[in-house]
């Protein structure tokens, strides 16, 4: 199961995410898609400086702003949990949102 943990700063604005795991290679594929796009959005589209790793064999990908956030870097994450959510709706044995409050992940729903 593909496991998503989002990361909300004060203002309750999500500023960094982990994914890890795989999924069927449909949702993977979907997930990837949504992950790796926000990302390249975010480089190139905008001046938001990030960190970003990885591991180059699938299943893990760590993101995270420096600094505040831009409007622009707001809208791509903000669209990607959208898509993530969704994804979760249709396929909830493949792929799990988990938001962080506090010092925990809980379920997004």
């Amino acid at each position: 199961m593909i496991r998503v943990e989002v990361a909300h700063n004060l203002e309750g604005r999500l500023t960094s995410f982990t994914v890890t795991n795989h999924g069927s290679s449909f949702v993977c594929g979907a997930v990837s898609m949504l992950v790796l796009n926000t990302i390249n959005s975010i480089e190139t589209l905008t001046n938001q400086a990030f960190n970003c790793h990885y591991n180059e064999g699938g299943g893990y990908i760590q993101f995270s702003l420096k600094g505040r956030r831009t409007s622009k870097a707001g809208v791509l994450l903000d669209a990607m949990l959208l898509g993530l959510k969704s994804t979760q709706e249709q396929y909830p044995r493949e792929i799990t949102v988990l938001s962080m409050e506090s010092d925990d992940f809980v379920a997004i729903n």
